[in-house]
C-alpha cells in the first residue's frame, strides 16, 4: 500500500498540464501512485499522461468518456490503493514537500483530513498575480485535532479541496463521493461539505504549498450556468438534514456560503432565464432560517442586510444587480469607459464604448 494516491482528473489542459505533473513526480514523500484520469479529452492531453506513466512506474493512466469532473474523481477514489488520498488540478502545481510535510501530519495525529492554505495564481491582469490564501489571518484555527464544531468557518471559505489529504478508510466508511454533475459543476462544493462534517480529527496547517491557477479573479464571469450553485446547495441541504447536521451550529457558517453562491449568480451578466433565476433564489430565501442568520456570529452586517432585503423582494434587489455585485477590480476599468447611465423600468442599465469590456 502506498502512502499516498494523487488523483488527477484531466481534461482540455494541454497547455499546464507538464507542470502540474512535474511537480507531482518530484514530491519528496516518493511512496506515492499517480492516477491521471482522461475524462475523454480532446486534445494532447491523453497523449501526454501516457508518456508520463512510460517514464514513472507510481503513474497509472485510466482513459474514459466524458462524464465531468466529479465523476472523474470518483473513477480515481476507486483505483486508489493509498493510505491517504489527494486530488490536484492539472493546470495547478505543488511545492516539492506538500505531500510529505502533509503526511507527516497525518501520521503524527491519526488526522482524518489534513489541510493547508494555498496560493491563487491569476492570470487576470486586473488582480495581483500570487495571493497567499492563508485562512489563520481572519480566524481562529485550533492548533491541534479539531472537529466542525470546532472551525465551523471551514463551510463557508473556499471548498480548496485540493490542498489536502484525506485518510482513504475515512472516505470509504464514509461513503464520501462527489457529484457527478456535467462539467466541473461546483461538485467540490459538497465534497468539502461532507468530508469536514464527518471528520473526527482535521489538522491545519499555515504553510502553503499548492498553487491554484485561475484565468479570470471575477467567479461571476468564470460561472456559465447560473443555476448550477443553487443545485449545489439543495444537495448540500439535503445532505446535512439527512446526517443531523442541520443544525444552527452548523448553519449560522454554513448560510455564509449560500449567500455568496446568490452574489456569484447575481453578478453574471447574462442570464438565460431571470425569471427561473428569481424563482431558485426565493426558494433558497424561503428556506433559510432568518433567526440562525440574524444571530450568526460569521454572517456580515452587510449580508445580513442582504437576506433582509432578499427576504422583502428578491425582485427589488433583482433590478439594479449588476453594478451592486460586480467585484471592485472590474468595476474600476468598466468606469473609464461609461459614456451614460440609462434607467429604465428594467433598472440601471449602462451604455458603454465597448461591450467586451463587462
Amino acid at each position: 500500500m502506498p502512502k499516498l494516491s494523487v488523483i488527477i482528473p484531466v481534461y482540455g489542459v494541454e497547455k499546464y498540464l507538464r507542470e502540474a505533473l512535474d511537480s507531482v513526480i518530484n514530491q519528496t514523500l516518493d511512496d506515492i501512485e499517480i492516477i491521471l484520469i482522461d475524462d475523454g479529452g480532446k486534445d494532447n492531453c491523453p497523449a501526454i499522461i501516457d508518456e508520463y506513466a512510460k517514464k514513472d512506474s507510481r503513474t497509472v493512466v485510466i482513459h474514459k468518456t466524458n462524464g465531468g469532473y466529479g465523476q472523474a474523481c470518483n473513477t480515481g477514489l476507486d483505483r486508489a490503493t493509498g493510505e491517504y488520498v489527494a486530488i490536484m488540478e492539472p493546470d495547478d502545481y505543488i511545492e516539492s514537500h506538500m505531500y510529505e510535510d502533509l503526511y507527516k501530519i497525518g501520521k503524527d495525529n491519526d488526522s482524518d483530513i489534513v489541510k493547508s492554505p494555498f496560493y491563487l495564481n491569476c492570470e487576470d491582469p486586473d488582480y495581483k498575480k500570487v495571493q497567499y490564501q492563508n485562512f489563520t489571518k481572519s480566524y481562529n484555527i485550533p492548533e491541534n485535532s479539531f472537529t466542525i464544531f470546532e472551525a465551523p468557518h471551514f463551510l463557508f471559505l473556499h471548498p480548496s479541496i485540493w490542498s489536502a489529504i484525506y485518510k482513504k478508510d475515512f472516505l470509504k466508511n464514509n461513503n464520501i463521493r462527489f457529484v457527478e454533475a456535467p462539467g466541473s459543476g461546483w461538485t467540490d462544493n459538497p465534497f468539502q461539505v461532507q468530508v469536514f462534517c464527518l471528520a473526527k480529527k482535521i489538522n491545519y496547517t499555515s504553510k502553503a504549498y499548492y498553487y491554484w491557477r485561475v484565468l479570470n479573479g471575477n467567479p461571476s464571469e468564470e460561472l456559465k450556468d447560473y443555476k448550477v450553485p443553487f443545485l449545489r446547495c439543495a444537495e448540500i441541504r439535503e445532505w446535512l438534514k439527512n446526517n443531523n447536521f442541520y443544525v444552527e451550529e452548523i448553519l449560522s457558517a454554513y448560510y455564509v456560503r449560500e449567500i455568496n453562491y446568490i452574489k456569484t449568480t447575481l453578478g453574471m451578466e447574462n442570464v438565460s432565464d431571470e425569471f427561473d433565476h428569481i424563482k431558485r433564489i426565493e426558494d433558497m430565501i424561503e428556506q433559510t432560517e432568518m433567526d440562525i442568520v440574524a444571530n450568526s456570529k460569521y454572517i456580515p452586517i452587510k449580508d445580513k442586510k442582504l437576506y433582509k432585503n432578499l427576504k422583502n423582494s428578491v425582485k427589488n434587489v433583482y433590478k439594479n444587480r449588476y453594478l451592486k455585485f460586480i467585484y471592485p477590480e472590474k468595476l474600476k476599468r468598466i468606469k473609464k469607459h461609461i459614456i451614460k447611465l440609462k434607467i429604465s423600468s428594467k433598472g440601471l442599465t449602462l451604455v458603454i464604448f465597448n461591450k467586451k469590456l463587462i
